[in-house]
């Protein structure tokens, strides 16, 4: 990897874990872009109501998917992308409050969370994911994999306790 496409990869990731981070200040402060929520302790250290890790995880979490992404259609890229991103959401979304992650309004995730999401999830890719998928990541996908396998089996847990 040349150290510009090494700037260009690594300045992706911290805008997007900044853009991340922006719009769940937005979402949290306003209502407007994934619903009424609010943020636990477990996640660590807030500022403006919302942890410094969650723009992290936006970062991770697209580079995870942008590794699946290979077809050569950009657009079809960035919606297999979102795909997945929601896909992971929704499983995380359901052990959320356990974790003291974070807590709905009514303990109830609005439909709005979803498609901000794939929203947010299909622009991001679209924008991001030549620079973010260049080199090929087993770790990465990998990770994804183990994510989705951990968070489904807790959510699969819980509905055989109910």
């Amino acid at each position: 990897m040349s150290q510009q496409t090494n700037w260009k990869f690594y300045g992706s990731l911290l805008l997007i874990a900044f853009i991340g981070f922006f719009l769940e200040v937005l979402g949290v402060k306003t209502e407007l872009i994934f619903g009424s929520y609010h943020y636990g302790q477990a996640l660590g250290f807030k500022t403006l109501s919302v942890p410094l890790l969650i723009g992290v995880n936006w970062a991770i979490l697209l580079y995870c998917t942008a590794q699946f992404s290979r077809i050569k259609n950009q657009i079809l890229n960035a919606l297999f992308g979102a795909c997945l991103m929601v896909f992971l959401d929704f499983f995380i979304e359901q052990n959320a409050a356990r974790f003291d992650f974070w807590y709905w309004k009514n303990g109830v995730i609005p439909l709005q969370n979803y498609i901000a999401w794939f929203i947010i999830s299909f622009v991001l890719n679209l924008v991001f994911q030549k620079k973010l998928g260049q080199k090929s990541n087993l770790t990465a996908r990998a990770f994804y994999v183990i994510e989705i396998i951990f968070f489904a089996a807790l959510f699969l847990k819980k509905l055989n306790n109910l």
